[in-house]
């Protein structure tokens, strides 16, 4: 996985970052399971994106399988990140695995959760 130009998005064998720019907003799409190893690196990724300062940052996840607590981990550091910006961050649909891991860690509480990116940057 490694930082290219928007167009190209960040891959991994099992974990795939789309990032895309809607208006104010950046949208990352993620796609695969984040194991450790992946959640090592979308962390990364995500720390970069939240240092660029944006004023919303969209995680697209529905298309996310499965997400570790080390994943868990770089989406709520990208949140504080992002805060200390004075900047949000935002989940779009996750998929059932992952609703139900938000849910029982109560980030569901943390996280403003939208059926849609276009809800999401909308709101």
């Amino acid at each position: 996985m490694s930082i290219t130009d928007s167009d190209t998005p960040y891959a991994d064998s099992e974990l795939v970052l789309d990032v895309l720019q809607v208006g104010p907003a950046v949208v990352v799409r993620i796609a695969g399971s984040a194991g450790m190893r992946e959640a090592e690196q979308m962390r990364a990724a995500l720390e970069k994106l939240a240092d660029d300062k944006p004023p919303l940052i969209v995680l697209d996840l529905s298309s996310m399988e499965f997400i570790c607590s080390m994943g868990l981990g770089a989406i709520i550091q990208s949140h504080l990140r992002s805060r200390h910006h004075n900047g949000q961050v935002r989940l779009v649909n996750p998929q059932p695995a992952v609703l139900d891991l938000l849910e029982t860690t109560r980030l569901n509480k943390l996280f403003q959760i939208y059926p849609s990116v276009e809800q999401a940057v909308r709101t």
